[in-house]
């Protein structure tokens, strides 16, 4: 199984871990949970917290209305991504296991993207992520199964969004529950991406 990510999504994970260098940050992945070609389509991205990852009624909150928007769509969430604090630090933790589980029951080919720190740079030279996939009823890493849609074109306009720290304006779910006008779908980053694509 191949895991296509667009660049859509592969931006707003950069962005979000970039935002919170500091701190661990996660999200879901929302595609449709058809394979074509054996390969799952990531669509977008939805940046959740940077404060406690895996609190369970806020989590709970979260995956609620990111459930009933994909439902608008005909969209699910199919995938989970993570950053975490430290720069060696690249694996999955016990957080990203348990909501990885969670997705895997909804969707059998249900995945989790590390955010590779030490591949993390503004000129975005690499993709900067790790998939994991349950095999054998174990989490294991899947090493080639990740390509960006774009390839080096979605790598230099990340690089060009982190150079001009449109960071700055991501929304997450912490970002969300602190001020509830704050639009955690990031439609303006979104428009950023398009008018790229389109240029």
């Amino acid at each position: 199984m191949k895991y296509r990510i667009s660049a859509r999504a592969y931006a707003k994970m950069l962005l979000h871990a970039s935002k919170y260098p500091h701190k661990a940050v996660n999200g879901v992945l929302l595609g449709e949970e058809v394979t074509h070609d054996g390969e799952l389509y990531v669509l977008d991205a939805v940046p959740l917290f940077h404060h406690c990852l895996g609190l369970a009624p806020l989590l709970e909150v979260a995956l609620t209305q990111v459930d009933s928007y994909c439902k608008t769509l005909g969209h699910h969430i199919i995938g989970y991504y993570q950053a975490n604090e430290h720069i060696e630090n690249n694996s999955p933790d016990n957080i990203a296991y348990k909501i990885g589980e969670k997705i895997a029951d909804q969707c059998s080919n249900g995945f989790i993207l590390m955010i590779d720190n030490s591949k993390m740079s503004i000129s975005c030279d690499e993709v900067a992520c790790k998939c994991y996939t349950v095999q054998d009823s174990k989490w294991k890493f899947c090493e080639k199964d990740v390509c960006v849609d774009g390839g080096d074109d979605t790598l230099s306009l990340t690089s060009e969004l982190l150079e001009g720290k449109a960071y700055q304006s991501l929304i997450d779910f912490d970002n969300h529950l602190d001020d509830i006008t704050q639009d955690w779908l990031n439609r303006d980053i979104d428009r950023l991406v398009d008018l790229s694509q389109t240029a």
